[in-house]
């Protein structure tokens, strides 16, 4: 049986908790987890340990072919990918950027790509197996920890700091936001990319359908489940200032490659985004506020 959970530190007054069922049915969670919310955020709950979280990020993770790790089915694209990605970084940020910290870094794409553009860019990676596989794959060097527990040889501060598809891996996102923001330039950008679970239009569908995912590592890897609302409220609370929101990212369905399949997709997405801001991933430029 689940005990009943504390009200999460990212609620607004005055919602009550409950049971998420229709969530807790589309990660197909055992009896003994189950996903609470409470008006616009949502967390599993019991929430993992952190020896867990550290044990989920094995081989057999980066290789799981499932739709919550987007960038596991896409290997041969992803370079093309974080390319513009860090070009649209130095457009935003209003110059090139001279250094930049990938947290979360994985197996070293985005280093890559970075670097491959001029920008000295540097990555920290909790799991030793990714961390091998960037030495393997892309002769890149990652700082191998975690961000708050580990002695990291880090520069005192970046011009960009990324988390691609992290944030909602974090136990405590404050935390780590306020080490971020410690190691941010003051005219710094921080760039943040997490999917919008449950309640875009893929999800809903998987919904109305009673869809349940099969049960794998995928299923528990996400503590937080953010909306638009929660983790603007999350960066200000984190000190930073989110200057760009969108929930639309064409690149995110490109490795569904029939165009019969991915142009309603993207049409579907793109109106979702316009009218409500309820695409299926959440895109943030934020800059860290001072006082």
């Amino acid at each position: 049986m689940v005990q009943e959970p504390q009200r999460c530190f990212l609620a607004k007054p005055g919602p009550p908790i409950e049971e998420w069922r229709a969530a807790s049915q589309l990660l197909s969670l055992p009896p003994e987890r189950k996903v609470f919310r409470c008006g616009d955020v949502a967390w599993l709950h019991p929430m993992p340990t952190f020896e867990e979280c550290k044990a989920l990020y094995s081989e057999a993770y980066y290789n799981c072919r499932d739709a919550a790790c987007p960038f596991s089915c896409i290997e041969g694209r992803q370079l093309e990918y974080f390319g513009r990605r860090v070009k649209r970084i130095a457009d935003r940020l209003g110059r090139k950027p001279e250094s930049l910290l990938d947290i979360g870094a994985a197996s070293g794409f985005f280093v890559r790509a970075a670097r491959d553009q001029g920008v000295a860019a540097e990555g920290v990676e909790l799991s030793g197996w990714a961390c091998e596989e960037a030495r393997r794959a892309h002769g890149i060097e990652l700082f191998e920890g975690d961000l708050l527990r580990d002695e990291l040889p880090l520069r005192p501060h970046y011009d960009v700091i990324v988390m691609n598809h992290v944030l909602e891996h974090l136990l405590d996102p404050l935390a780590y936001l306020d080490r971020i923001h410690d190691l941010l330039a003051p005219d710094g950008l921080l760039v943040v990319e997490i999917p919008q679970q449950f309640i875009n239009p893929i999800d809903l569908l998987y919904r109305a359908a009673r869809y349940r995912r099969p049960y794998n590592l995928a299923s528990l890897h996400h503590p937080y489940f953010y909306s638009v609302p929660s983790v603007l409220r999350l960066m200000e609370m984190g000190g930073f200032q989110t200057e760009h929101v969108m929930t639309w990212l064409p690149e995110q369905v490109f490795h569904l490659y029939n165009p019969i399949i991915t142009r309603p997709l993207q049409a579907m997405l793109w109106l979702s985004d316009r009218l409500a801001k309820r695409g299926h991933v959440i895109e943030i430029f934020a800059t860290p506020e001072t006082a």
